[in-house]
């Protein structure tokens, strides 16, 4: 009896060995996320980090091929390792070769600038659907513009890789489903300053930005733990307005023709698109690729907070400084783009979102804001004209962090306004050029007056010309413009 027993230790032994000896081979082995991988790009002249995971303990040296200077790394308790390399000027293509129990080898790297490009929807849009789509897609030959889209994952724990991401080359084949935003920036920059240019692409559409900020911001923030409490509530509720909702829409059908389909209760929808809870996407999509060299960022959201659209300019500018301090980079540039005319159910709501975007292009060093109230489409929140939008931001980076002086990145900001000789004189500041005239007349001026025993102004067409730095604004039929 004992002889069987020990036997069948003895087998299940025999068994499990291989199991442990595989484990702890592949434990072993050094590995590194996903974004270090062959066709990357790395951000020129500074120390960029190169970082994995093997053995702890284990020894790691990194060779990297425009210098041949051996650099070395030390795995810690948990097996994780971090080196940094001092990167040359743009060039390329280098090899890069990572020692430790086994070898890895990163082929076709280039020195360039890399820039993350995140939000949501109309940063996700690809340029398959641009407007200039059918002559850009065709001549998308870049092979020195890399494009790194982060795979779509989320939970309330940070992740630290996003296995499947690939780097790929700019190319007919490719380029179509990239963001035409982001390649339309890159295209711009490469050709401008003749460097390669890696984008690292993140986004997801209708996700708001408290769901693509830092856990700590939030959770330490006042104001900003209300998302908190706010998606407990969904969380709490979702039950019950579910059973509500299901029996509504099972009476329903019984006579369609007579009613409404129920409208899909709140709690319901943000429960069917769990990636939408704070801080969710930063785990899943960003903390993956920090703190991976970059340039800057470049964003384009705020459509999915317009329902809360007092409390944007904290949670915004909490989320950039959020990520600067992830990146240790507390001048990080943060160009993003101002949300377009759409026919919002809150048309106030939304301008008090573009007010916000730009009061933080006003307050935080080293933002940028693209504007595009020129470019929208009333009728669709997803406006087709992105080649626009991407260099738009490529001027404000062209003007602001590669020392063209000269390129005029943004247009004139309002200074003030007053009533003169019941006229409305309207001043702005000028951004390196005059005013100018689009065309032969200033059109879409509309002069605000009270009737009588009424508090709601009231706003009519204006007729509208142009006056050094400032626009004069009248209505032969207002006396007293309280508004324009």
């Amino acid at each position: 009896m004992r002889s069987k027993k020990n036997n069948i230790i003895r087998l299940r032994f025999f068994l499990l060995a291989p199991a442990l000896f595989f484990v702890n081979a592949l434990y072993a082995n050094v590995r590194m996320p996903a974004i270090f991988s062959d066709g990357m790009v790395l951000q020129r002249q500074t120390k960029c980090a190169v970082w994995g995971w093997a053995e702890p303990g284990e020894q790691i040296t990194i060779e990297p091929g425009w210098s041949g200077k051996i650099v070395s790394a030390k795995a810690d308790a948990s097996g994780k390792w971090t080196a940094w390399l001092q990167t040359p000027k743009a060039g390329g293509p280098y090899t890069i070769k990572i020692q430790g129990n086994n070898s890895i080898e990163l082929k076709d790297v280039l020195i360039g600038e890399v820039w993350v490009c995140s939000g949501q929807s109309n940063m996700v849009f690809a340029l398959k659907g641009d407007h200039n789509a059918k002559t850009e897609i065709p001549a998308a030959d870049f092979p020195s513009i890399r494009y790194f889209s982060v795979e779509r994952q989320y939970r309330p724990e940070e992740f630290s890789d996003g296995p499947g991401s690939v780097w790929k080359r700019t190319s007919p084949a490719t380029a179509g489903s990239f963001s035409a935003v982001a390649y339309y920036f890159a295209k711009k920059i490469h050709q401008q300053l003749n460097v390669p240019v890696g984008i690292v692409y993140a986004a997801w559409g209708g996700t708001p930005a408290e769901a693509w900020t830092p856990a700590p911001v939030i959770k330490n923030d006042t104001v900003l733990s209300k998302y908190i409490d706010r998606w407990q509530t969904i969380l709490g509720k979702v039950g019950e307005d579910s059973v509500a909702y299901h029996l509504a829409v099972a009476e329903w059908r019984k006579d369609s023709t007579r009613s409404k389909r129920p409208e899909e209760p709140q709690t319901f929808y943000y429960y069917k698109r769990p990636w939408r809870e704070p801080s969710v996407l930063f785990n899943g999509m960003i903390s993956p690729v920090i703190p991976y060299g970059i340039k800057g960022v470049l964003w384009y959201q705020g459509e999915s907070n317009v329902g809360y659209p007092d409390e944007y300019y904290h949670l915004f500018s909490r989320m950039i400084n959020g990520w600067r301090d992830k990146w240790n980079a507390n001048d990080l540039p943060f160009y993003f783009v101002q949300i377009a005319p759409f026919g919002y159910s809150n048309m106030d709501a939304a301008a008090r979102v573009r007010d916000a975007q730009y009061q933080v292009m006003q307050n935080i060093p080293a933002t940028g804001m693209a504007v595009t109230l020129d470019i929208g489409n009333m009728k669709d929140q997803h406006p087709t004209k992105k080649q626009e939008v991407g260099d738009r931001l490529a001027l404000i980076a062209l003007a602001k962090d590669y020392g063209l002086k000269t390129t005029i990145y943004k247009g004139p900001e309002f200074k003030k306004v007053y009533v003169q000789n019941e006229k409305v004189a309207i001043e702005y500041g000028f951004s390196g050029s005059p005013l100018v005239i689009n065309g032969t007349e200033l059109k879409g001026f509309e002069i605000g007056y009270r009737l009588p025993g009424n508090d709601t102004l009231v706003f009519v067409n204006a007729s509208a010309k142009l006056e050094g730095n400032k626009v004069i604004a009248w209505n032969e039929k207002v006396g007293q413009p309280l508004g324009v």
